[in-house]
Formats: C-alpha cells, sequence, structure tokens
C-alpha cells in the first residue's frame, strides 16, 4: 500500500518540474526568456505577448504595474524581463 502512494506522490511532484521545461511556441530564445516564462506565466498565458507591440520602457512600466498588483520581482528580473520583451515583442518597423 505505501509504494503505490509514494508513485503518486512523486508524480504529483515533478509535474509541475515537467511542464516548465516543454518549450514555449512563438517564445523565441534570447536573454531573460527563462525569467519571463517562470515569472509571468504563473498567472499569463502566451497569448497575451503575441499581438502586443511595445518599445523596452513601455514594457518596463508594464511589469512595474505588476508589481503595483504585488508581483514579488527584483530590478534585475525586470530588466531582464523588459529587455527580452522589447526586443522579441517590440514596435514593429513602418
Amino acid at each position: 500500500m505505501k509504494l503505490p502512494l509514494a508513485i503518486l506522490v512523486a508524480a504529483l511532484v515533478s509535474q509541475p518540474a515537467l511542464a516548465q521545461r516543454k518549450p514555449v511556441a512563438g517564445f523565441p530564445d534570447a536573454p531573460g526568456k527563462d525569467v519571463l516564462v517562470n515569472k509571468c506565466f504563473q498567472c499569463h498565458s502566451p497569448n497575451m505577448w503575441m499581438d502586443q507591440r511595445q518599445d523596452r520602457r513601455a514594457w518596463e512600466s508594464t511589469l512595474y504595474r505588476m508589481v503595483g498588483r504585488g508581483a514579488l520581482w527584483t530590478q534585475d528580473e525586470i530588466k531582464q524581463m523588459a529587455d527580452y520583451l522589447g526586443n522579441v515583442y517590440g514596435r514593429k518597423a513602418q
């Protein structure tokens, strides 16, 4: 009886770790991606960034707004995420 319980507990504990290792479609690899995925995807889906185009400064402002709503991020994490979003999801050239 203890062995099946141990297997169940091990499966449940490892599930979040496996989910975080899956590549996120539409998010190119670049510095700051891992921080963004680990911090923002706790509340938001990947689609949130697909259609938004802002420069780095606007992304940084958005991130600080999230801090005002309770996000617990360091200034370095905010910088990394703003750099990533500004480079990958910046304004399109017209």
